[in-house]
């Protein structure tokens, strides 16, 4: 019963979306982008299907990274779980926000896709460490939950440390109860913030600011559920939020900072 109510809901979520038809090059320009994701392209693991859940996440859908970053003398390495989604289905849920809300805008689809890669370089960490680089020498440690940003408990963000591997294990396996503080509740692949969904999608009930621990909970609970009801589905409504959000900018052919139109 359970099973069978959920997927009226998503039914429901989803209704009225146009099945798009979908284009070779727009799924080549994807899996194109795709290859920006380093903690694949540099990992010394492969980059294994994770098989068991994590954090109420399908095994099956989620892939274990170990990667290095960095020059040799300061060389960083991350461990980070991150969400295996088609190219196809990402194709898709370009396209349909680009019919539903930008249709007049021919460039939409390469600005979509062009600005997801820059943000997140295609990848959706659903918990973990993302090295990040602020200029070419330097990379520094960045723990993830739900595509977003996350301080956990006795862990800074933006350190230039060594942390072990093991370490690295047990904050990405800690609950969601040990994060102090998600600092600006953007959620990849793109940067929805919570207001952005919140005045988009009203049903969702989403927080506008993540200044407590309920708040943030719930945050994390709506962009998990949207996630992975997009993943089988033609839109993603986390994308449509975003997109809503920018729609002059987006226009422009430019990437938008958050608060841009």
């Amino acid at each position: 019963m359970r099973a069978f109510c959920f997927a009226v809901i998503v039914a429901a979520l989803f209704a009225g979306f146009p099945a798009l038809a979908q284009t070779s090059e727009h799924v080549t320009a994807v899996r194109d982008a795709q290859r920006a994701a380093y903690a694949i392209s540099d990992a010394s693991n492969g980059c294994p299907v994770a098989g068991s859940d994590v954090l109420g996440w399908p095994g099956s859908k989620i892939r274990k990274c170990i990667y290095a970053e960095g020059p040799h003398a300061h060389r960083l390495t991350g461990l980070v779980y991150l969400v295996d989604v088609a190219p196809e289905t990402i194709a898709r849920w370009i396209e349909t926000s680009c019919a539903n809300q930008l249709s007049e805008a021919s460039a939409c689809f390469a600005t979509v896709l062009k600005c997801g890669k820059l943000n997140s370089g295609m990848m959706f960490a659903v918990s973990g460490n993302v090295l990040e680089n602020m200029n070419p020498t330097t990379w520094k440690n960045y723990f993830f939950r739900n595509g977003m940003t996350a301080r956990f408990h006795g862990q800074k963000n933006g350190t230039t440390a060594k942390i072990s591997l093991d370490r690295q294990e047990a904050i990405a396996r800690m609950e969601d109860a040990s994060i102090d503080s998600i600092p600006s509740g953007v959620t990849r692949y793109w940067r929805t913030l919570p207001k952005q969904f919140a005045a988009r999608f009203s049903d969702a009930q989403a927080p506008t600011a993540l200044n407590s621990a309920a708040f943030r909970q719930k945050w994390l609970d709506i962009v998990k559920a949207e996630f992975l009801a997009a993943i089988d589905n033609p839109t993603n409504r986390l994308l449509e939020a975003w997109v809503a959000a920018h729609p002059v900018t987006l226009r422009q052919g430019k990437c938008p900072d958050d608060q841009d139109p």
